[in-house]
């Protein structure tokens, strides 16, 4: 039987960049739009692989015809963030249910600053209202090499809408905090979607571990 995951991947990180470079100075009006790249956005495909390759380093990067795989299976959804038909990032979210995981995001080089990472999360925000929509940002620690950057990053997301869960997790050997909109979640929830999504052999290369819920 062919293996789902060949050789060894990282799960999805959110947005490589750090956020804080993503100012919030732009105008509310605006014409940005989340395009499917296996849909009406297939024009947009090679930009949204070539920015993953380039965002995301290889321990960390799942197979991207895995990803289509999933994608036509309804599991996946990989998304270009686009304004006036101009490429702009990627969006890359897990989904099974009424729930999802933000995997990847990532806005392209040139167009970093001036607010596009905050408009395009808000466009993401927005696509899921109503929806259990999950955010996983590494934990804080003093002691980590990038420290001050995980602390941006944090600040950067709770300033645009998104509420701690109180759960912390260790997912491929790494330390997670949980993010929702609306602050609410499960351990078993978000294990739900990824052995949905990934299957059971995906999470036992995952082997997601709950460190502490802290509610």
């Amino acid at each position: 039987m062919r293996r789902l995951f060949p050789g060894r991947f990282f799960p999805g990180r959110i947005w490589r960049a750090d956020p804080s470079a993503h100012t919030d100075e732009r105008k509310k009006d605006t014409s940005m739009e989340l395009q499917n790249i296996q849909k009406e956005g297939k024009q947009y495909r090679d930009q949204v692989y070539e920015l993953y390759h380039q965002a995301f380093p290889q321990i960390e990067r799942k197979p991207f015809a895995l990803m289509e795989e999933l994608s036509a299976q309804g599991k996946m959804e990989l998304l270009a963030v686009t304004e006036n038909e101009e490429f702009l990032g990627l969006a890359v979210n897990m989904m099974h249910g009424d729930t999802a995981i933000l995997d990847y995001f990532a806005i392209a080089p040139e167009r970093r600053g001036g607010g596009v990472g905050s408009s395009s999360l808000a466009l993401l925000l927005e696509k899921f209202r109503g929806r259990r929509y999950i955010f996983e940002i590494e934990k804080q620690d003093d002691a980590a090499d990038n420290a001050a950057e995980r602390s941006r990053r944090k600040a950067f997301y709770l300033r645009n809408g998104l509420k701690e869960t109180g759960l912390f997790v260790n997912v491929y050997g790494t330390d997670f905090e949980l993010l929702t909109p609306d602050g609410e979640l499960s351990y078993e929830a978000y294990t739900g979607i990824l052995e949905a999504v990934l299957g059971k052999e995906g999470v036992g290369v995952l082997n997601p571990r709950l460190l502490s819920a802290q509610r």
